[in-house]
């Protein structure tokens, strides 16, 4: 798990983009359980999910479909287009009481920062 400081800071970097940014993408990874091994491997970078399985490295910040597994389970979104910016919001019911919302230059950058700061809360 990924603490409350550094996934903050992860936000501000992804509402910052101007579009996608595989950097980002990589830097999310932990946050999915997606392990990154990049040495000592014959076909180079590496990426394997928590079962050790081979995975392709999502694209977070290019894809809603990717950026919906940032969403923290048993939350609602909601991604809209205010005609200014793309805009979404995370919200958790019961107890949970997240209500977390972000604006970004693509639908899916606005997903990822708000799908992230509803972890940051739940940390």
């Amino acid at each position: 798990m990924t603490d409350r400081v550094t996934l903050l800071a992860l936000v501000e970097r992804v509402v910052a983009l101007k579009g996608p940014d595989r950097n980002v993408d990589r830097a999310i990874d932990p946050i999915v359980g997606i392990r990154v091994v990049d040495e000592g491997h014959p076909l180079g970078t590496c990426y394997y999910d928590e079962n050790h399985h081979g995975v392709l490295l999502p694209r977070f910040s290019a894809s809603l479909d990717a950026a919906l597994a940032l969403v923290p389970d048993g939350c609602n979104f909601e991604v809209t287009n205010t005609g200014y910016r793309p805009g979404a919001t995370v919200c958790g019911q019961g107890v949970m009481g997240i209500h977390e919302g972000a604006y970004a230059s693509t639908p899916a950058l606005a997903l990822c920062a708000a799908a992230l700061r509803a972890r940051a809360e739940l940390e």
